[in-house]
């Protein structure tokens, strides 16, 4: 009968890991952080977790608020839909051009009053 002992899988797993920066191998724990353990390279020095959690909303549901906003839907409206904070809105919207640079201006003035 044959044990697997769980140091050996998780050397195992450590052996795929590789240095994001230089692809270097050779790496040593470096603590945690938030509940993760880090690491860091000891060819470039590189501190860095094991896999890296990607953030954000998706090119798709940008792409259906800037819709939204063009067939016109204001900005409170879309957020009360779709749950995306009025701000992440309106910069989406500003960045695809369909703010006028008068409308802009005029909003970044007409702020405080």
């Amino acid at each position: 009968m044959v044990m697997v002992l769980p140091q050996y899988t998780l050397k195992t797993k450590h052996l795929l890991m590789k240095c994001p920066t230089c692809g270097s191998e050779q790496f040593q724990r470096n603590g945690h952080r938030r509940g993760r353990q880090n690491y860091r390279c000891k060819n470039c020095g590189r501190q860095y977790i094991e896999a890296y959690v990607v953030r954000g909303y998706s090119e798709d549901t940008r792409q259906l608020c800037i819709k939204m906003y063009s067939a016109g839907l204001g900005l409170r409206e879309m957020e009360r839909l779709t749950g995306i904070s009025h701000s992440t809105l309106y910069n989406w919207i500003k960045q695809s051009g369909l703010f006028s640079s008068e409308e802009t201006s005029s909003n970044d003035t007409d702020s405080g009053h």
